[in-house]
């Protein structure tokens, strides 16, 4: 076993928070543990435990450390370039915490069994913004008459977000940029154009 390294303060944190990750990544979350973390970060158990008292608090706070703030995406006056940019911006966040977020709440389980902390940041920082920013989206696309009434729906504005999910959940690997738009092209255009055949360039 490598020895304990002595580090002490965000150098210390940063070696924990990507050994969770590393440790996600190589065994899932059910066999995750507060040794196996402490081993791969090359620190004591007993200084994971001395500030979380159990993986789920830890892996909470190493997704809080690399997820950003809620994103605040300007409308761009076209439904597609908003689209796109809201699912980019669930790609680029899932490429920050290596594909974790979901992947952790797959195998968590609900709220109810435990994985509250989990689903409730993965939520505030991740899938809630892009849903509600891809509405927003929806709404003045509507007012604009660039789409179907109709489809300002918060059902429709949760689609994208869910085929991301899915994709990152059953795939994983990296979310190309051609990826994100034949979401938006193949799946979400059709979806929301109006019935004339009117679909913006944007």
């Amino acid at each position: 076993m490598t020895p304990a390294t002595r580090r002490r303060g965000g150098d210390l944190e940063a070696a924990i928070y990507d050994a969770v990750f590393e440790q996600l990544e190589a065994v899932g979350y059910r066999k995750l543990t507060m040794e196996g973390i402490a081993a791969t970060a090359r620190t004591g158990k007993a200084a994971l435990y001395r500030r979380w008292q159990s993986k789920d608090e830890l892996i909470t706070d190493a997704l809080k450390h690399v997820l950003p703030e809620p994103p605040a995406l300007p409308t761009t006056g076209a439904i597609r370039a908003d689209l796109l940019a809201a699912l980019t911006c669930l790609r680029d966040t899932l490429t920050a915490c290596r594909g974790a977020a979901f992947k952790v709440l797959k195998e968590a389980g609900s709220p109810d069994d435990g994985g509250g902390l989990l689903h409730d940041v993965i939520r505030q920082r991740v899938s809630l913004p892009v849903r509600e920013f891809t509405y927003r989206s929806l709404v003045l696309a509507a007012e604009r008459g660039e789409i179907r009434p109709e489809a300002a729906t918060r059902q429709i504005a949760a689609v994208g977000t869910a085929v991301i999910i899915y994709h990152n959940l059953t795939e994983g690997g990296v979310i190309t940029d051609a990826y994100l738009e034949s979401v938006v092209d193949d799946v979400l255009m059709p979806l929301v154009r109006r019935c004339d055949g009117t679909r913006s360039e944007g």
